[in-house]
């Protein structure tokens, strides 16, 4: 028997091969982002109870961004395919477990399904979205961001801002088939107010610090870039902490809410905090990935930690029992 063949890294069932292209693990992290932004506005639209009064509307949210989440991880390896057969030929595209064109038209597929799923949702029930469109408008905004990413810009410094855009869009559209709207007297945006678009704006903001830090995972990285990522994830998490202050339509204006809300980003981001320093001290490949992981994990508590201002306990610890199964998928499945 020929030991060059006997060598060979054994190919994935097309299974497990279409999970790791997905980046399985880290679907859960749109499922938060999702369940954050519809409890928010349902506890807006029920005098601050959170409900699940629609939940085939809840499900077609979930779904539409489940598949352009998993359409963007797709088409991320399908326009780095030669990059990966260089450097990353486990990578399920250059091992052969899938093949470039399956991976092309399932990613488009799955973009196009779900922007249409989000169109959908807003319809399932007569009168109960105050607009109806908004959801499929959201999701085609994000499908264009992901196509943008992964086809045009990834090289370009544009690059993180595409991502966060991808992020801002997601959270938006777990908002968008709510049934009330922000008061009329408020400054809005396609029916988003201030403290909605802060909320966004600042998990966007976030990813964007958390993209630059990736933007060398692989090689000894630059401390410069990793700097510019670790005060960028700084912005993000300090947007969320100012959200009470400009909407109460989002967070009563409390001051212990308020001073709640920082104890517990400060909390959360000591563990992420720690791993920065480790990997700006010492920027070598592991360290970085493992920071990037731990920031990736962080965003389920980011969004936990404002539903929890927003609607209490209950539905916060539903967004943190995602953690559940996305670590046991990293299990089987790489995340970054």
């Amino acid at each position: 028997m020929d030991d060059s063949t006997t060598s060979q890294t054994p190919v994935d069932p097309a299974w497990l091969a279409f999970g790791k292209l997905c980046r399985l693990p880290n679907l859960f992290t749109a499922w938060a982002d999702i369940f954050a932004g519809f409890f928010i506005v349902s506890a807006f639209a029920n005098q601050g109870i959170a409900n699940l009064n629609a939940p085939v509307i809840f499900l077609c949210l979930v779904l539409a961004s489940s598949l352009i989440y998993s359409a963007g991880m797709i088409l991320n390896d399908y326009y780095d395919r030669d990059v990966d057969a260089r450097d990353r030929p486990d990578r399920p595209i250059p091992s052969g477990a899938i093949s470039a064109q399956t991976a092309l038209i399932a990613g488009f597929s799955m973009l196009v399904v779900g922007t249409l799923v989000a169109l959908l949702g807003g319809y399932v029930y007569v009168d109960y979205a105050a607009m109806p469109w908004r959801g499929g408008a959201i999701a085609a905004l994000l499908s264009v961001c992901v196509v943008a990413y992964d086809a045009v810009l990834k090289r370009t410094v544009l690059a993180p801002w595409l991502m966060g855009a991808c992020r801002f869009f997601n959270i938006l559209l777990g908002m968008s088939l709510s049934k009330e709207l922000p008061f009329s007297d408020s400054w809005q945006v396609l029916g988003y107010d201030i403290g909605q678009l802060l909320f966004a704006g600042g998990i966007g903001v976030y990813i964007v610090g958390v993209t630059w830090f990736a933007r060398t995972e692989a090689v000894v990285s630059s401390r410069g870039m990793l700097g510019l990522g670790a005060f960028l994830m700084l912005a993000g998490i300090s947007m969320l902490g100012i959200v009470p202050w400009f909407q109460p339509s989002i967070v009563d204006v409390d001051p212990a809410k308020s001073f709640g809300l920082w104890g517990i980003l400060v909390l959360l981001s000591l563990a992420l905090g720690r791993r920065v320093v480790i990997a700006v001290c010492y920027p070598e490949p592991r360290n970085v990935q493992l920071t990037i992981k731990q920031a990736i994990l962080s965003l389920i508590f980011y969004d936990a930690a404002i539903t929890l201002a927003v609607c209490g306990t209950i539905w916060s610890v539903v967004i943190v029992a995602l953690l559940f199964p996305m670590m046991g998928l990293r299990r089987w499945m790489y995340s970054t």
